[in-house]
């Protein structure tokens, strides 16, 4: 981690990162259980267990992945899910930080395993698409992993990897940050627990209050 953290450009993460949408997320999924009669989830036992690729997360709940598919699992689920967007809040001053980091002239993208479409449509929904100069989501539903284009992102853009910061909520997102070969920073108000980002051995924050404020330094 740079000891200044001056950096030109943040890549920001989408769900739980920015949108906070832990608590639909949960709801759904305990839609998907309750139709297969596995036990629900807690907010506190689901982030403890989501992760990357979701296939696996689904088979620690039970799904049976030899009796359905899990490209239908997950279409189920993004169609509930879809419904649920209008319901989420975005985390607490996102409007006002994206604002005030642009001002001092950082830039900002989303790299998201969020389908695209989708994601535009959320960004556009929360009247945030004006602070980045690019929204880089999936093509798909499945939610495998966003390394692939994290790495073509980091290729495209007009700064070095030193002054580039990803900031994400999951451990996946360190991993993909090592992968573009750029610091990491996590949020522990998103979809994974304060003690499993710790172990990473990174910076954590609990608060997008407390980004901006390291990005001061």
């Amino acid at each position: 981690m740079k000891k200044e953290k001056s950096y030109k450009h943040l890549i920001w993460d989408w769900n739980g990162t920015l949108l906070d949408d832990v608590g639909q997320c949960v709801k759904v999924v305990n839609v998907l259980l309750a139709k297969r009669d596995l036990p629900p989830l807690t907010v506190e036992k689901y982030r403890e267990q989501i992760d990357f690729p979701i296939i696996n997360f689904y088979r620690r709940l039970g799904f049976d992945f030899t009796a359905e598919s899990y490209e239908s699992v997950a279409h189920e689920y993004m169609k509930l899910y879809i419904r649920q967007v209008p319901q989420c809040r975005l985390q607490k001053g996102t409007g006002k930080i994206l604002t005030r980091l642009t001002r001092r002239g950082i830039t900002h993208s989303l790299l998201s395993a969020y389908h695209q479409q989708r994601l535009e449509e959320a960004v556009d929904h929360f009247h945030l698409r004006q602070w980045f100069i690019k929204l880089i989501g999936l093509n798909d539903y499945y939610a495998h992993s966003k390394i692939e284009n994290g790495r073509q992102w980091i290729r495209e853009l007009q700064y070095d990897s030193q002054d580039v910061l990803f900031i994400g909520d999951m451990c996946h997102d360190y991993e993909v940050a090592q992968a573009m070969g750029i610091d990491c920073v996590a949020l522990t108000c998103g979809h994974q627990s304060r003690d499993r980002l710790s172990s990473l051995g990174i910076t954590i924050f609990d608060s997008l209050e407390e980004v901006a404020g390291f990005l001061k330094s």
